[in-house]
């Protein structure tokens, strides 16, 4: 798990940083609670592209580029195996939430999001396992 600040608000999420778990990510759960999150942390920052196979629920998720900044949201659908793209060519971290998070928290794009620790890059880039 890994504390993350998106602004002023405050949220605890699983942390994926391997080849097998970015790969599985939601599959095969029931559902994802209305502040339980899934953040994925990539090597590099490049365009990303995130589906739904396996994954019974709608979430949202959250394209974060490499200095930390909130840079879309995007709706996933359940069971949409079609890749939504990242607009950006510098996405290097992932938030998935309940469909709902980001609208109930007020959190959208140009939000910083860090950690206790300091800034996302610095932090967890060390221990991301794919680029």
């Amino acid at each position: 798990m890994v504390k993350l600040y998106l602004g002023p608000r405050e949220l605890e999420a699983e942390l994926c940083t391997t080849v097998s778990q970015v790969a599985t990510g939601l599959m095969f759960r029931k559902g994802i609670g209305t502040n339980e999150a899934m953040f994925f942390a990539f090597a590099t920052g490049q365009d990303r592209a995130f589906y739904m196979k396996n994954v019974d629920f709608p979430i949202a998720a959250a394209y974060i580029d490499s200095d930390g900044i909130i840079q879309e949201v995007v709706q996933l659908k359940a069971r949409d195996v079609s890749p939504v793209p990242s607009k950006s060519d510098r996405i290097q971290f992932v938030l998935e939430t309940a469909p709902d998070w980001f609208t109930r928290n007020g959190v959208g794009p140009g939000t910083l999001v860090t950690m206790p620790e300091g800034e996302l890059r610095a932090n967890l880039v060390r221990r991301a396992r794919i680029p």
